[in-house]
């Protein structure tokens, strides 16, 4: 976990990004490494389900597809 948010910072950092970065962006690379270690193949199954189900009734488009 460690590893995978220094990474991120680290390419944040590297020389295409020098002056560009914030502490917004370091916050939500951290949180999206959290929730990256979260997922599961259940959740994953669940909103490819959601999103198909979009495509086959466009007025229900709950699911951010």
């Amino acid at each position: 976990m460690r590893i995978i948010a220094l990474g991120l910072v680290l390419i944040m950092t590297s020389a295409c990004s020098i002056g560009t970065i914030n502490g917004k962006d370091v916050i939500r690379s951290i949180n999206l490494a959290k929730n990256v270690s979260k997922i599961t193949t259940a959740g994953v199954k669940e909103e490819a389900s959601n999103c198909v189900k979009d495509i086959f009734d466009p007025a229900n488009r709950g699911s951010g597809c």
